[in-house]
């Protein structure tokens, strides 16, 4: 091989490492600056899947039972001076642990009560006896009441005996008799505890009848 010729070959071998050499560190670059990218996403979705997974943290939302009922019959309560109220509906409805009658009116005033348990349901007046099916009846004589043609207000007309949910059979409305309403709740239960309340707008006198 002459000088020339080698001087030819050696230009083009040292032209071919440069190229390689070139080729090498674009191949490496994108693998350097790629590796932080990965580990950031990582990193970020980690944390977004980790927030829901607090398994102590307190349900602040959920319901809250009430508190057992205590309240033991006889209990009464006088009417207001005055009143003059119809009752215009009765309903029953069953609620977590108790259940509930609630008898609503029209008029002036606020009603008075007297409510206990009784064995022997009677007519007022007549002394008819009134058949309630239940383990207990529950007597409740409202006064502060009297006819439609005395109050002006039309009186309830629904279904009577009203039907019971829960431990309440039904509501038997056993009429009118000298200012005062007479009613009895038959329970499937021995002398639950009752509570007894009154409300307004509109008016109403609430039984609470533990279950």
């Amino acid at each position: 091989m002459t000088i020339r010729h080698a001087g030819a070959w050696f230009s083009i071998a040292a032209a071919a490492a440069l190229v390689l050499s070139g080729c090498s560190d674009d191949a490496a670059a994108p693998s350097a600056t790629s590796a932080p990218s990965t580990v950031s996403v990582t990193v970020t979705e980690s944390a977004t899947a980790a927030s829901p997974a607090s398994p102590t943290a307190p349900d602040t939302q959920g319901p809250t039972s009430p508190a057992p009922l205590t309240g033991q019959l006889p209990v009464s309560r006088d009417a207001s001076s005055g009143a003059r109220l119809t009752v215009t509906d009765v309903r029953v409805g069953r609620h977590d642990g108790f259940d509930r009658v609630v008898f609503e009116f029209g008029g002036v005033g606020t009603p008075g009560w007297r409510i206990d348990f009784t064995t022997d349901p009677r007519q007022d007046g007549s002394g008819n006896p009134v058949a309630v099916p239940g383990a207990s009846i529950v007597a409740v004589t409202i006064t502060g009441v009297g006819y439609p043609g005395d109050t002006g207000v039309p009186a309830y007309s629904g279904p009577n005996p009203v039907p019971g949910v829960g431990n309440v059979t039904q509501v038997n409305l056993a009429g009118v008799f000298e200012g005062q309403q007479l009613a009895f709740i038959g329970v499937d239960a021995d002398r639950p505890a009752v509570q007894v309340s009154a409300l307004s707008g509109p008016t109403r006198l609430v039984i609470d009848i533990a279950r």
